[in-house]
């Protein structure tokens, strides 16, 4: 966290369950941007889901931060089969700014599916992305 408040800028790593009992865990790293509370950035997982891609999945997230408050979605890069559909993330950022915790959820082919979700910040990155942020890139949010 720096001087100014919150920001959520950084490298992340985590974990999403399809469940509560932490059955069927998928592993992600997460890379965001966070200024003024818009949040944007990519996240790239193992592919769990979709026998048509690689075997890695990569997304693009858009959202918001209010406080301690987050909100976003994630859209998986090709559409690829069984990942049409955004997913949407509501989460609690820690006090340090440090883990953010929170359930995913989804509404696709007449189903609602959800799960836990928790990020941990990968030390040293946020001053890297901040600087990045500054630089000018052009960014679309949902």
């Amino acid at each position: 966290m720096r001087a100014g408040g919150l920001d959520l800028s950084g490298d992340w790593t985590g974990v999403y369950d399809y469940g509560q009992d932490g059955d069927g865990s998928v592993p992600f790293a997460a890379t965001l941007f966070d200024v003024g509370g818009v949040i944007w950035g990519t996240t790239l997982e193992p592919n769990t889901f979709a026998p048509d891609a690689g075997a890695e999945l990569e997304a693009e997230i858009s959202g918001s931060r209010s406080g301690h408050e987050v909100h976003f979605r994630k859209a998986y890069l090709g559409r690829p089969s069984h990942g049409e559909d955004p997913v949407h993330y509501t989460g609690h950022v820690s006090p340090d700014g440090n883990r953010i915790e929170g359930n995913w959820t989804i509404r696709a082919l007449g189903l609602f599916l959800s799960g836990p979700f928790v990020m941990n910040r990968i030390k040293g990155t946020a001053a890297r992305a901040r600087l990045g942020a500054r630089a000018g890139e052009t960014v679309e949010v949902f």
